[in-house]
C-alpha cells in the first residue's frame, strides 16, 4: 500500500495539468476544449508540461533544474521569446497549476520508517521539532552500552517526502546537499542532542547553541555484508556536532552526525542518523557506524 502512496505525487501534477486545460478551455467541450488549450499554450506548450513531468522521474534534483532548464530554454530561443509574448497568461496559469500541485503533493504520507527487529521498540515515534513540510515520520533509538562508558548512539530513522523529484537518481544526494544547505536537520536533531545531554557527563548540551558543521567525506560509502546479504553504496554525509558555548569562535566539537540516505520511486527517501558523542571509540574505529547501518539496509 506505501507504494501506491509514492504513485499519488504523480497523479495530483497529473490532476494539475488537467485542471489548468479544463480552466483554459472551460467554455468549450470535450476535444475542442483541448484543442483550444494547445492554442492558448502555444507551439510544444502542452507537450513541455507533460514532458516536464516525466523528466522529475529522470533528472537528479528534479523540479529545481527542470523548471529553470525548460523556462531558459525557451528564453534562449527568439521564436520561444515570442510564443511566450503571446501566450504568456495561459502559460503563466499552467505553470502556477503544476507548481501548486507538486509543492501540495509533499504532504502526502509516506512509509513508516525502516526499524531492524534487532534493535526492539523506539523510544520515541515522533519528533514535535521536525518541520511540518514536507511530509515525514521518525523513529528514535537510544543505544546504550553494557557499562557506563561513552558508547552511547542515538539512532533515527526517518521516512520523507521529496516533492520536487520522484525518480531515486540522485535523489539521496540532491536530499542531503539541501538540509546542510538550509540547515533542516537542525530542528529534527534536537531531540537526539536532549538524549545525548541526559546520557553522557560533562557539561551541559544546549540544543539552541549547536551547529553542524560537515567534514570533508566521501559522499559515498558500500556496506558489505554477506551474512546480512547487503552489498549497496549509499549516499553518506558526515557532520561534527559543535557546542556554541565555548571560548572558541567555531565551537567545542561535542560529538559527530551520520547521515545515511536512500531513495524509493515515487519521491520518497529513507534517512538513517546516527548521533554519538565526541568520546565514543567509534568514531575512530568505525565512522561510518557499519553495523548499524548494514542492520537498516537489510531490514
Amino acid at each position: 500500500m506505501s507504494q501506491l502512496w509514492n504513485l499519488v505525487p504523480t497523479i495530483m501534477v497529473l490532476s494539475g495539468l488537467l485542471i489548468a486545460i479544463w480552466w483554459l478551455g472551460r467554455n468549450q467541450a470535450g476535444e475542442e476544449a483541448t484543442l483550444n488549450a494547445r492554442q492558448m499554450l502555444g507551439p510544444m506548450g502542452l507537450e513541455a508540461a507533460i514532458g516536464g513531468l516525466l523528466l522529475l522521474w529522470l533528472v537528479p534534483w528534479g523540479l529545481i533544474v527542470v523548471l529553470p532548464f525548460m523556462v531558459g530554454l525557451s528564453a534562449l530561443s527568439p521564436a520561444g521569446r515570442a510564443d511566450w509574448s503571446e501566450h504568456k497568461k495561459a502559460r503563466l496559469t499552467l505553470i502556477v497549476c503544476l507548481i501548486g500541485m507538486v509543492l501540495l503533493a509533499g504532504l502526502v504520507p509516506v512509509a513508516q520508517p525502516i526499524a531492524p527487529e534487532a534493535w526492539g521498540e523506539p523510544l520515541i515515534k515522533e519528533n514535535p521539532n521536525a518541520p511540518p513540510y514536507p511530509s515525514s515520520e521518525q523513529y528514535t533509538w537510544l543505544m546504550l552500552p553494557d557499562d557506563a562508558g561513552f558508547d552511547v548512539e542515538i539512532v533515527q530513522s526517518i521516512s520523507m517526502r521529496l516533492p520536487y523529484q520522484y525518480g531515486p537518481i540522485g535523489a539521496p544526494s540532491s536530499a542531503l546537499d539541501l538540509s546542510a544547505l538550509f540547515g533542516m536537520e537542525q530542528g529534527r536533531l534536537r531531540q537526539a542532542i536532549e538524549l545525548l545531554d541526559q546520557q553522557t557527563p560533562g557539561p551541559s548540551l544546549d540544543p539552541d547553541e549547536m551547529d553542524m558543521v560537515l567534514i570533508n567525506t566521501q559522499d559515498k560509502h558500500s556496506y558489505i555484508s554477506t551474512s546480512a546479504k547487503v552489498d549497496e553504496q549509499v549516499e553518506v554525509r558526515v557532520f561534527e556536532l559543535r557546542s556554541l558555548l565555548s571560548t572558541s569562535e567555531d565551537g567545542t566539537r561535542v560529538g559527530e552526525v551520520l547521515c545515511v540516505a536512500k531513495a524509493n520511486l515515487g519521491g520518497e527517501l529513507q534517512m538513517l542518523v546516527v548521533v554519538r558523542p565526541v568520546l565514543h571509540p567509534g568514531l575512530a574505529s568505525d565512522r561510518y557506524a557499519e553495523s548499524l547501518v548494514l542492520e537498516w539496509l537489510a531490514a
